[in-house]
C-alpha cells in the first residue's frame, strides 16, 4: 500500500479491516450468548455455567453487541484515533478473560486464545494510530 494512498483511501489499511473484523466478530459473540448462552459460556471457556446462568451470559451478550455498534459507528465515521484509543482500552477485557478462565481451570488453549484476541487488539490498535496519524499529516 503507497503511503501517499492511505489517508484518502483507509479501506486499503489493514487497520481498517482489523477493526471490521472486530466488530464483526463482537456482533456475532452477542448473536451466539443470546441465542445459546450455556453452549457459549462453555466455549468462551467456563464449563462450569448452567442454565441458571444464562442471565449473566446474556448481559455479557448486551455488552458485547454494544462494543460491535461502537466499532462500527466510530469506523463509518473514520474516526480512526479514537477507534485505536478504544482498541487499547479494551485489551483489558481478554486479559481479565484469560486470568478467569485460568483461575476457573478452563483449558489453556481457551487461555491463550483470550492471549491472542489482546494481541490482535494491540496491532489493531497501534495500527489505527497510525493510520489516524497519517490522515492528519496529509489533511
Amino acid at each position: 500500500m503507497s503511503q501517499s494512498l492511505a489517508p484518502r483511501f483507509p479501506w486499503r489499511s489493514a487497520a481498517v479491516w482489523l477493526s471490521a473484523l472486530i466488530a464483526v466478530m463482537m456482533a456475532y459473540n452477542a448473536w451466539q450468548a443470546f441465542a445459546a448462552p450455556t453452549a457459549f459460556a462453555a466455549r468462551f471457556g467456563l464449563t462450569g455455567a448452567a442454565d441458571a446462568d444464562a442471565g449473566f451470559v446474556q448481559v455479557y451478550a448486551s455488552r458485547a453487541l454494544f462494543l460491535a455498534l461502537v466499532t462500527a459507528v466510530l469506523l463509518a465515521w473514520r474516526q480512526f484515533r479514537a477507534l485505536g484509543l478504544f482498541a487499547a482500552v479494551a485489551v483489558v477485557m481478554p486479559v481479565a478473560d484469560a486470568v478467569q478462565v485460568s483461575a476457573a481451570g478452563g483449558a489453556s488453549s481457551i487461555v491463550i486464545r483470550h492471549i491472542v484476541i489482546a494481541a490482535y487488539l494491540v496491532m489493531t490498535a497501534l495500527l489505527l494510530l497510525r493510520l489516524a496519524k497519517q490522515r492528519e499529516g496529509a489533511v
